[in-house]
């Protein structure tokens, strides 16, 4: 079953239902909405389009053109030099005022378990090219929410899309008791102002996830990480009778566990967002590898398309 509802100021939602799995996103920022088995929520989100405007946490957000952080808020590509929106400190975060979360996209394709969304989004911010941007929601009868992305831009330009969706598998409270699993024996280490500073083994230190751990066992559960999957990896959290499992063509995943979620801003039903009320996984190649030669990272040539695709899956266990 799919639902189309216009939400007012050029803004709609919609809702695709498969049995007994549901999700729906928004024209504003491709937000990612709901996500729900047997009617239960696996993620934070308003009830208001409005409030993920003004919420400074890119809650479900598609973010592009370059997620995570940029040292500096500059980078050099071929012998030019660009700067960026300073919005996290000196630093860049999330591209800034280019950020695709912030504008509104069309519905490009609508099927009875698939949307399609469209954005072109002009060129500023120090983030070169005119993007044409589209992102596809597809839910299997099994419970997968994959997304699919595609860029393509008319110069060459550094990519790295993701979503920014905060899960909660218990529909609500602190997901520090949440047991997850990251297919990883690397992560990257980060200093004071969570710019990245070497690629360290996981082994021996709080960043072992390599088995089931409590996200709140270690550190207080404070995590803001990028992981790099082994081949084929993937993650794996698990809270009461759920199950998420992700899978991405990415190389990496950024853990975010919620430690900033404002209380200021009120969830679904009245429930007030504070720290560690979700976590995010947002599929990734490593942050400010525009400044890391050796990282992994992507350069869109002019006139091709980049793609990746994500997939979630909620079960019961």
């Amino acid at each position: 079953m799919v639902e189309t509802m216009d939400l007012g100021e050029g803004r709609k939602k919609v809702t695709i239902t498969l049995g007994s799995y549901s999700f729906s996103v928004l024209t504003q920022g491709a937000i990612l909405n709901r996500f729900t088995l047997d009617g239960k929520n696996a993620i934070l989100g308003f009830d208001d389009w409005r409030a993920y405007i003004h919420a400074p946490s890119y809650m479900g957000e598609v973010v592009g053109p370059f997620a995570n952080r940029i040292k500096g808020a500059s980078y050099t590509m071929d012998g030019v030099s660009y700067e960026l929106d300073k919005n996290d400190g000196k630093n860049s975060l999330h591209s800034g005022s280019r950020n695709y979360g912030d504008e509104i996209f069309e519905i490009a394709g609508l099927s009875d378990d698939s949307v399609t969304l469209a954005l072109l989004s002009k060129e500023r911010a120090g983030f070169p090219g005119n993007h044409e941007v589209m992102v596809t929601y597809l839910l299997s009868s099994d419970g997968v929410l994959t997304i699919d992305y595609q860029v393509r831009s008319d110069r060459r330009c550094p990519v790295n899309v993701t979503n920014h969706a905060y899960f909660n598998l218990n529909g609500g409270g602190d997901i520090r008791e949440h047991l997850i699993r990251i297919d990883a024996e690397e992560y990257i280490r980060v200093d004071d102002e969570l710019i990245p500073a070497s690629v360290d083994r996981v082994e021996g230190t709080d960043f072992d996830f390599l088995t089931l751990h409590r996200i709140g066992e270690r550190r207080g559960g404070a995590y803001d990480h990028c992981f790099c999957l082994s081949l084929e990896g993937g993650v794996v959290v698990e809270a009461g009778d759920r199950r998420l499992t992700m899978k991405t063509t990415m190389p990496g995943v950024q853990l975010y566990t919620g430690e900033f979620l404002s209380s200021d801003y009120e969830a679904y039903d009245g429930i007030p967002v504070g720290p560690f009320m979700g976590f995010c996984l947002e599929s990734e190649y490593y942050p400010d590898f525009v400044n890391h030669p050796g990282y992994k990272g992507c350069y869109l040539e002019s006139g091709l398309t980049w793609r990746s695709t994500t997939s979630y899956r909620l079960e019961r266990i």
